[in-house]
């Protein structure tokens, strides 16, 4: 009895010790939690406010991206009017005296219906022509003969071909072009003309009797062309 008595504080003791624990383990728990919540909550809202400036990024790179579009099409297409410009002014230049210019503004235009890449190629040789340049002309016009062959077009190709030779005065090379332009291409809605610079050259020559025959072809073979007309002024000029 005694014994148990002494025991009583201790036993007392130990529970209020363990119910002292027990309390202020839960009250720990407690504020651990409101913590965890809390940090939910930051976490929550630094998400939304990540989101947020994701979407405004999104937005305003897809502003940028329109910008730079709108502003790379308007500058293409003030770099496209410029080269149209360009040519349109080298147009204008009036080419040498040798260079045909009526024949040669026509092809200037005509030159649009070739397939693409001769076009071009043909395009740039007849600009050569215009700025004097025949050296630099001659293997654009070959080239586009070899892609033109089989086809009166390439009949054309030729005829400025001879235009080149001459400008650069060599009279065999344009002789060369013009009777090849006649002789492959007769139905080529230049073989006039070559016919006829054909004579000019001959009589540059001397070659009175071989002009003469040249141009009374010219006026047998395309007596409605406007180079018939010319060419019986020319003969009878030689008479």
């Amino acid at each position: 009895m005694f014994r148990s008595i002494h025991r009583l504080p201790i036993i007392l003791g130990v529970c209020c010790l363990s119910a002292c624990s027990t309390q202020e383990l839960s009250q720990k728990i407690a504020k651990l939690e409101r913590n965890v919540s809390d940090l939910r909550s930051y976490q929550a809202e630094q998400t939304d406010t990540i989101n947020a400036m994701d979407s405004q990024l999104k937005v305003v790179s897809g502003r940028l991206e329109e910008l730079e579009f709108s502003q790379n099409k308007r500058l293409g297409t003030d770099i496209s009017s410029l080269r149209d410009d360009l040519s349109s002014l080298k147009r204008r230049v009036p080419p040498p005296s040798i260079v045909p210019s009526s024949e040669l503004e026509v092809d200037e235009v005509w030159a649009n219906s070739l397939p693409a890449e001769p076009a071009q190629i043909f395009s740039d040789s007849l600009q050569r022509l215009r700025e004097g340049k025949f050296t630099d002309a001659l293997p654009l016009l070959q080239n586009v003969v070899e892609q033109l062959e089989g086809s009166d077009k390439a009949g054309v190709a030729l005829f400025w071909q001879g235009i080149a030779y001459d400008g650069n005065l060599d009279d065999r090379g344009a002789l060369r072009s013009y009777a090849e332009g006649v002789s492959r291409y007769p139905k080529s809605p230049r073989a006039p003309a070559s016919l006829l610079r054909q004579a000019q050259v001959l009589i540059r020559l001397e070659d009175v009797k071989a002009a003469a025959l040249t141009l009374q072809k010219l006026v047998a073979d395309y007596p409605r062309s406007p180079e018939a007309a010319r060419a019986k002024e020319r003969l009878k000029e030689l008479r």
